[in-house]
């Protein structure tokens, strides 16, 4: 019987190694969040020529995936309650959902919904789990 040997080659695609559900949670908010500042964007809604919005979370993102640890995680946890402060505090979510344009309203509720799952996710993601060392 032959035996092998693990090699970082021969590891990649195991399934243990695969991401904890907090981080694909993370990274599809992130996602998610990006896809619906493009949507409001499509249906009309005003943001500047390089919208902050859909940048900053496609780049966290790309962190996280490159390098899962809890820095990135906490970043994107940042990324969420910073984005959604400011959701939360300029008008344009409540004129966005008021304006009876269905894109407008579904891309804004996307954008809502990713942003409460990047919160918790993020910082699921990023808090230590009791009994674990980090």
């Amino acid at each position: 019987m032959e035996t092998t040997r693990s090699t970082p080659e021969t590891t990649r695609n195991d399934p243990g190694t695969a991401r904890p559900p907090a981080v694909v949670a993370t990274l599809s908010a992130l996602l998610l969040l990006a896809a619906s500042i493009a949507g409001q964007i499509a249906a009309g809604a005003d943001y500047p020529t390089v919208p902050p919005g859909l940048v900053i979370p496609l780049v966290v993102a790309g962190l996280v995936v490159r390098r899962t640890n809890r820095w990135t995680t906490g970043l994107a946890l940042g990324v969420g309650l910073f984005i959604g402060t400011g959701a939360i505090l300029t008008p344009n979510t409540g004129d966005h959902l008021s304006s009876g344009d269905t894109a407008l309203i579904a891309s804004t509720a996307a954008e809502l919904v990713a942003l409460v799952t990047l919160v918790i996710a993020g910082a699921a993601a990023t808090l230590p789990r009791k009994g674990t060392r980090h």
